[in-house]
């Protein structure tokens, strides 16, 4: 290229003086093979899936941790070379160090989209060490050079990215083991693992590379103010982006540290915005009017544009921004910023480094730059479509639009390798001697041998990538991310939007999903009707829905609609939207026969949800659950125990795909087990992180209620003490008016003080049954809904059918405790052992059953009332597995299970 000035513009075209040309043109052809191969696999994503959001998740996934991580170990070590006149060693630790990513993200890809949180963590760690061992080599790249350009602070740009990558797979293997203690804190994870990964790993690349390739690229003198802006924009983004990190991490913990996140953004944002002031500078010498200008050009738009979005989402709230960055997440950062900017460098860097020379170099351009503009204004008309709220024909107009202007780039990629490789026929074109070794606009337009052979090639992997994307929206349409407009019928004249309607036989019934409602939410129908309903998805997820769970609408994106004919109708029935958890939070449509003498409006947290089907076939709970602990530890220290309890809200999950809103004591479902003998002597803190009024209520103390319950303002805290005077499985809770709402909101837990004589056992274990139900869209449930005493779940230790899904491992042949507390706040308890029979029973601080007794028999269950405690001890005497649950069986079918397996 020519040059303007000893460094106008960093030079490309001369290898590293210790490293072979061929060599490194094999490695870059390599990494190219590995960039277009995420991207073939990211777009094969979006078009076979429907972008919920395991396959957004993933989509994300392939282009960052794959296809762009790539393109920065590769490029960043080239550019670092070229920036320090390094002369670099021996390339065996670079291959490495690549293959590491690669088998890293591949085991982060693999772990996480098949639920295994082991592998998912180990490629966490691989990556890391790749990481880690990329930016090491940088650092002492740089110490080692004798000579360094004006740019020399770009290479630590890539270290600080480099550690900003280290710290988010960190973050992001704690997310994979399922390390959040709660739903809030799992959100401020993922804030902070996203922000790290693709502001720091990946944005302070961009930010720090363009200072020097943007002047390439334009073919135009570097702006003098170039170096220093570039120091100061990395002191400015680097600071933002660790007080936005630490602010996102703080609001698992703190309501206000979403305004430190949003200052941190605002920063970073600044930084960026600065240092667009040579980039603008630049563009004034020698406008944009190439592929590659012009995709970094629009990258960068969209980057700001992202930014500004993320500023006011952090302002609003980590609920508000968690919801920004996901909605937007694949459209503005996904295409617009990663793969735009990606498409852009590579289109300029492949034929510089893999071009060989001139000739090559032309043929590489002709190819890469076929049609740059329409694809260009493709890509981008798809991102804004996509952007916004859009029903199903724009939406599917949108992929099309970015399938055709982005997912066609790999095949762009893989013909023009195969071009480079074509020998040339020497031309004047071809031989004349120049420094462009980049490839300009002015000679890919201007004919010669080259140019006339990479035009058809052109034209065939443009058609061929086109036809692929067409494949791909058809794909996206038959999995039913979208629909054509007109492809279904309108809204029938006689529909109702109301909460009932009648349907006539064959006139449409209109139906609108919401989240998480359909309305009408109950449909009458005579006997005989052939049912025909209109839906239409007015929500902005995904919703389908399926009489008894099986036929019904395809899947329908946001302003979907279809006609679907439910067949006839002869009885009672229902349908919902299956997609997990949707059904459990109130997506339920009731269809009633006009004869029916059924109870109106079944409730969509009915015992034969998704999750609870009691046959064997129910769901898994998520990969991040983990099992409350019913392990009683023997009584530690002294006679005196001091503990702090903060009251906190989150939503957890409650059952396999349900979540649902809680108040608790230290965050878990009950609280936590205090432990003592009679005598000792408890002080409790208690520290009302909350946004209401809390209390609590030990049945184990005897004080006066009126002091030691009363009620705790928000921020407010209380210390109660009490000295257990008497043996017993006691009762804790929240005694703020209503009672039963915090009760049945999780604000219980047990005390569990030890009989004197009581024998040793092998093993104890604490068991606290009580009840949920859930409230519309996981909310707080309505006190009618608790009044009727009527609840969605019964559980053991706050969820159900825990113990099924992480069995109680006991030891066969010894003797067994197992103290049960019924928190209520309704349902009685009559516990039971499959296969087992009690020898002991100690029930409301009296041995109703103990060995010894001149009449001693055995009994079969220990029935509480709620608020009562006791233990059971038996042994098993055959290893196996053992079933224990309440004879209340309705309440089994709850979730009221759990397994003892004997060994």
């Amino acid at each position: 290229m020519t040059q303007h000035g000893p460094e106008a513009v960093p030079s490309y075209r001369r290898p590293p003086l210790t490293e072979g040309g061929s060599s490194r043109r094999r490695r870059h052809a390599v990494a190219a093979g590995l960039i277009a191969a995420y991207l073939v696999a990211a777009v094969c994503v979006v078009a076979a899936h429907r972008l919920v959001a395991v396959e957004q998740w993933l989509a994300l996934h392939l282009l960052v941790l794959g296809a762009a991580s790539n393109a920065v170990f590769v490029y960043s070590r080239h550019f670092a070379q070229a920036l320090l006149h390094a002369r670099p060693g021996s390339e065996r630790p670079a291959h490495v160090r690549l293959a590491c990513l690669n088998l890293g993200a591949v085991a982060v890809l693999t772990g996480m989209s098949t639920r295994l949180p082991w592998l998912a963590v180990t490629g966490a760690v691989l990556v890391a060490a790749a990481v880690i061992a990329h930016t090491a080599g940088l650092v002492a790249m740089a110490r080692a050079a004798s000579l360094s350009g004006r740019l020399r602070i770009v290479v630590w740009y890539y270290v600080a990215a480099g550690t900003a990558l280290v710290v988010g797979a960190t973050l992001g293997g704690l997310l994979a083991g399922g390390t959040a203690a709660s739903a809030r804190w799992e959100r401020a994870l993922v804030l902070a693992h996203a922000h790290l990964n693709l502001l720091g790993w990946l944005g302070l690349v961009v930010v720090g590379t363009l200072f020097m390739l943007w002047p390439a690229v334009l073919r135009t003198r570097m702006a003098d103010t170039a170096p220093r802006c570039a120091r100061q924009v990395l002191v400015v983004a680097v600071a933002g982006l660790a007080v936005a990190v630490t602010g996102a991490l703080l609001s698992g913990s703190f309501t206000w540290a979403h305004w430190t996140a949003a200052a941190g953004m605002a920063g970073y944002a600044a930084g960026v915005v600065h240092s667009l002031r040579p980039v603008v500078a630049e563009m004034r010498a020698k406008p944009p009017r190439t592929a590659a200008p012009v995709a970094l050009l629009a990258g960068t738009g969209w980057l700001l544009s992202a930014l500004a979005v993320d500023v006011v989402g952090l302002a609003l709230g980590g609920t508000t921004a968690a919801e920004l960055l996901g909605r937007l997440l694949v459209p503005m950062l996904g295409i617009g910023v990663i793969a735009q900017i990606l498409t852009g460098a590579l289109t300029f860097l492949l034929p510089v480094t893999v071009g060989g020379g001139p000739a090559g170099n032309r043929r590489m351009t002709e190819v890469l730059e076929y049609a740059w503009l329409s694809r260009a204004l493709f890509t981008n008309l798809g991102v804004v479509l996509l952007t916004v709220p859009i029903p199903g024909g724009p939406r599917v107009l949108a992929w099309t639009l970015v399938l055709i202007g982005t997912g066609s780039f790999p095949a762009l990629v893989a013909a023009s390798l195969l071009a480079v490789r074509r020998p040339a026929t020497a031309t004047g074109a071809d031989t004349a001697g120049t420094a462009d070794t980049a490839g300009t606009s002015d000679t890919a337009g201007t004919g010669g041998a080259a140019g006339r052979r990479a035009r058809p090639a052109g034209r065939t992997t443009l058609a061929l990538g086109s036809l692929i994307a067409v494949l791909a929206v058809l794909a996206l349409i038959g999995t039913g991310t979208g629909v054509w407009p007109g492809h279904s019928s309108g809204t029938a004249g006689g529909a109702t939007s109301g909460p009932a309607a009648t349907a006539k036989s064959g006139v449409p019934v209109a139906v609108t999903l919401d989240e998480f409602s359909v309305t009408p939410s109950t449909i009458s129908v005579a006997p005989g009707t052939d049912l025909t309903l209109t839906v239409h998805n007015a929500g902005g997820m995904n919703h389908n829905l399926l009489l008894d769970g099986k036929h019904g609408t395809r899947m329908l994106a946001p302003g979907g609609r279809q006609t679907v004919d439910l067949g006839t109708v002869t009885h009672d029935e229902q349908a919902w939207c299956t997609v997990t958890g949707h059904r459990a939070a109130g997506m339920v449509l009731t269809i009633r026969t006009t004869t029916s003498t059924a109870p109106p409006a079944a409730t969509a947290q009915d015992p034969s949800m998704p999750g609870m089907d009691m046959s064997g076939g129910q769901s898994s709970p998520a990969p991040a659950w983990r099992p409350y602990d019913a392990t009683l530890r023997p009584v530690t220290g002294g006679t005196e125990h001091h503990l702090t309890l903060h009251v906190e809200q989150a939503t957890v999950e409650v059952s396999p795909g349900v979540r649902q809103r809680v108040w608790t004591y230290n965050g878990t479902v009950p609280g936590p087990v205090l432990h003592g003998r009679v005598g000792d002597l408890f002080t409790v803190r208690v520290i009302n992180d909350g946004d209401m009024p809390h209390s609590i209520d030990f049945h184990a103390s005897q004080v006066a209620p009126d002091r030691a319950m009363r009620d705790i303002p928000p921020g407010g805290e209380l210390t109660y003490r009490f000295r257990a005077d008497h043996a017993g499985a006691w009762l804790y809770h929240c005694a703020t008016a209503p009672m039963i709402q915090h009760l049945a909101m999780g604000m219980y837990g047990a005390v569990i003080i030890d009989p004197p004589t009581s024998a040793p056992a092998a093993t104890s274990q604490v068991l606290v049954q009580s009840e949920f139900y859930l409230g519309a869209k996981g909310g707080v449930p309505a006190m009618s809904k608790l009044l009727a005493a009527n609840p969605d779940l019964v559980v053991f230790n706050g969820y159900a059918d825990q113990y099924r899904h992480a069995p109680i491992h006991v030891p066969a042949g010894k003797r067994v405790r197992l103290w049960l507390v019924d928190a209520g706040p309704d349902e009685p308890s009559a516990f039971h052992v499959v296969g087992a029979q009690f020898d002991t029973v100690f029930k409301e601080g009296a041995y109703q059953l103990k060995p010894g007794d001149p009449a001693h028999g055995a009994a079969q269950e220990l029935d509480l009332q709620p608020g009562e405690g006791g233990f059971v001890e038996f042994t098993l005497p055959q290893p196996g597995t053992y079933t224990l649950t309440t004879h209340r069986l309705a309440d089994a079918e709850r979730g009221a299970m759990g397994t003892l397996v004997a060994r």
